[in-house]
């Protein structure tokens, strides 16, 4: 339910007029496909974000925002190159503000940052924590999925 409630609090806020970036750093890269765009063919996604630390080279943001059906919301696209972070990030500083870095440089374009996580606790769900404000956590009302919470 994690995808599902972004993107439908992506549309609410766009049909209220909010500008939305919505931030896909789930390796399976299901909001990228939901949005029509193939993240295993992608030349840009935030994995690019984590090879730069953060730092959003000038000219990037063009490339790596990118439409979605509805003109108030951007898209910073997932990739399967994600899943390799955790064995890529032992021994690296920083990594954990790498999301919350990005978002304030790209901020002045954007009335909300809207962040789907993969569902286990590693270096990309510490980013979007770092990087959120607010939380929103779908979770079924069984007993193992409110334990696991």
């Amino acid at each position: 339910g994690k995808t599902t409630t972004t993107i439908a609090l992506a549309g609410l806020l766009a049909e209220a007029g909010k500008r939305v970036v919505v931030v896909d750093l789930d390796p399976h890269g299901s909001m990228t496909s939901y949005f029509g765009h193939n993240p295993d063919a992608l030349e840009h996604s935030c994995y690019d974000l984590f090879l730069h630390k953060g730092r959003v080279p000038e000219g990037l943001p063009g490339q790596l925002l990118l439409p979605t059906s509805d003109e108030r919301i951007s898209l910073l696209p997932s990739s399967t190159a994600l899943a390799v972070l955790e064995r890529q990030s032992p021994g690296q500083n920083g990594l954990g503000l790498v999301i919350a870095k990005s978002l304030a440089q790209l901020w002045q374009d954007f009335d909300f940052a809207l962040i789907d996580s993969p569902p286990l606790l590693g270096v990309l769900m510490v980013n979007a924590l770092a990087a959120s404000q607010q939380l929103v956590v779908p979770v079924q009302t069984e007993f193992l999925a409110v334990k696991g919470l």
